[in-house]
């Protein structure tokens, strides 16, 4: 029993290094923009399935095919986003999460075409597993750990230390004393886009690191991470990466109890007793 103890919370720590970046991406969104980006689980796909081409097609290693594939990722938002988001930018709330709808098909589709319907393996050399104390984990775990604090540290920094961060957690608080202070918000979109592109690729890469690829990967991605979002408080994120640990926890326990098809029912009834103590969520407002 202690050896599945020690196995469950290694398991929840690497799940939710994967979730905690797109669920980072969702919450930058939805606190600037206001409206929540289904398309972000997309590029969880696009992100994983790019560097499944760069690594496998053109022979790149796989951490420079990981960088050029979740930059790549941020620029397709930013693209998107200044293009069809932009054109529906004061129209309410509903013709943002339409086209959000519609992203995330055309998304989806895109990589069906390109390589097809089947799962891929992203091509990793073996390697021995680390046993510490008992907690087995290897060494592509542990990197997906490190890689997930570290962007979602970074990520922190950007928003608090510099000039852009101050300015995007100005239009987030106050959006109208924003204007007035001169903040002009649309290069503030358009890096919160990229952002938020650039974090949820980086998501799907650590899934794939973790498991196959498959077209419909960002989907089954979506919940828990929109659930995700919402326990750490949206527009937070640091909130995100706390939030992730617990839903991940959560359901990886429950296996001690339940059988594994039960496993998501588990967390997201976590997630709704804890939102009834703290509606805004864990860490609530906006980072």
């Amino acid at each position: 029993m202690s050896e599945l103890i020690r196995q469950y919370l290694v398991s929840a720590i690497v799940i939710a290094s994967a979730w905690a970046p797109t669920a980072a991406g969702i919450s930058l969104i939805y606190g600037v923009l206001r409206y929540p980006n289904f398309a972000l689980g997309e590029f969880m796909t696009l992100g994983g399935y790019l560097t499944l081409g760069l690594s496998a097609g053109f022979g790149m290693p796989l951490p420079l095919a990981a960088l050029i594939a979740v930059i790549a990722a941020g620029f397709v938002s930013l693209a998107v986003d200044q293009t069809a988001f932009r054109a529906v930018r004061r129209a309410g709330i509903l013709p943002p999460i339409l086209l959000s709808l519609g992203l995330m098909l055309i998304l989806q589709n895109v990589v069906r075409a390109f390589w097809g319907n089947g799962a891929w393996q992203l091509d990793l050399p073996l390697t021995r597993p680390y046993d510490w104390l008992g907690f087995v984990i290897t060494p592509y775990q542990l990197m997906c750990i490190a890689v997930s604090v570290l962007a979602i540290g970074a990520s922190y920094m950007v928003l608090l230390r510099t000039r852009f961060g101050k300015a995007v957690r100005a239009l987030a608080d106050n959006p109208d004393l924003a204007l007035v202070s001169g903040i002009e918000p649309e290069p503030v979109y358009a890096g919160v886009a990229f952002m938020a592109g650039l974090l949820s690729a980086l998501g799907g890469v650590l899934l794939g690191l973790q498991s196959v690829l498959t077209p419909l990967m960002g989907w089954d991605s979506l919940l828990p991470a929109f659930a995700v979002a919402i326990l750490g408080g949206l527009g937070n994120l640091m909130g995100a990466g706390v939030a992730a640990l617990i839903v991940a926890l959560a359901g990886e326990y429950s296996l001690l109890f339940v059988q594994s098809s039960y496993k998501s029912a588990v967390a997201f009834v976590v997630l709704a007793l804890i939102l009834i103590v703290r509606p805004a969520g864990i860490l609530g407002g906006r980072s």
